[in-house]
C-alpha cells in the first residue's frame, strides 16, 4: 500500500502510473519547484524529502522534485501533485516548472 502523502507518495503515485503505461516515469528536462513558508518548517519534516530535494534559499524552503514525463498532459497537475506530497496552497510562495540541471534522474 502507498503513503498517503509525501515525497514516497508522490513517487510512488507517478512511477505506478508511468509502468501502468509502459513509459519512463519522470521528464528529463524540467522539475518542480516549490518555494515554502519557513512557517511551515515543521510540517516538511513529516513528508520524508531528501537533502537533495529540500533547502533553504534566502531564507525560505524550496524543494525540487522531479515531475511525471507526460505532466502536461495530466489534468490539475499542480492541485494533485501538491495533495500527494502533503502540501497545503497556503504553505506555497512560489510554485514553478523549471529547467532541469541534475542528471540523477
Amino acid at each position: 500500500m502507498f503513503p498517503t502523502k509525501g515525497y514516497k507518495a508522490y513517487k510512488q503515485h507517478w512511477e505506478a502510473q508511468a509502468g501502468f503505461m509502459d513509459k519512463p516515469p519522470w521528464a528529463q528536462d524540467k522539475i518542480l519547484k516549490l518555494t515554502i513558508s519557513t512557517d511551515f518548517d515543521s510540517n516538511l519534516k513529516d513528508l520524508q524529502f531528501s537533502n537533495h530535494s529540500q533547502k533553504k534559499e534566502n531564507g525560505k524552503n524550496t524543494l525540487r522534485v522531479k515531475v511525471p514525463y507526460n505532466y502536461l498532459e495530466i489534468d490539475n497537475f499542480e492541485s494533485r501533485s501538491l495533495e500527494l506530497l502533503g502540501i497545503q496552497e497556503n504553505w506555497l510562495i512560489d510554485f514553478s516548472l523549471d529547467n532541469s540541471h541534475c542528471s540523477n534522474l
